[in-house]
């Protein structure tokens, strides 16, 4: 099967597509082990900042909070070539 059409990242980054979201996650290493609070940084490719949210909450289930920035990254032209 080959896709009708591809997109590529950064056609992703200058329509203002891509959301960085940060998940707090609780672990904990053995059950008798106070737990701790472990922090994810994920990107997501959605068109606006709600259904970003909503993916992650949807990859994440078991999360203690989620921030998802104002506005959608940016190009930049330094690594990791998006800006939040």
């Amino acid at each position: 099967m080959k896709p009708d059409m591809t997109i590529s990242w950064e056609q992703h980054l200058k329509k203002g597509n891509i959301w960085r979201v940060e998940v707090e996650l609780s672990m904990q290493d053995t059950p008798g082990d106070e737990p701790y609070i472990y922090t994810v940084e994920v990107y997501v490719v959605a068109p606006n900042q709600a259904l970003a949210q909503y993916i992650v909450a949807t990859m994440y289930p078991d999360y203690e909070s989620i921030s998802v920035d104002d506005e959608p990254c940016k190009l930049s032209r330094t690594p990791p070539f998006i800006s939040a």
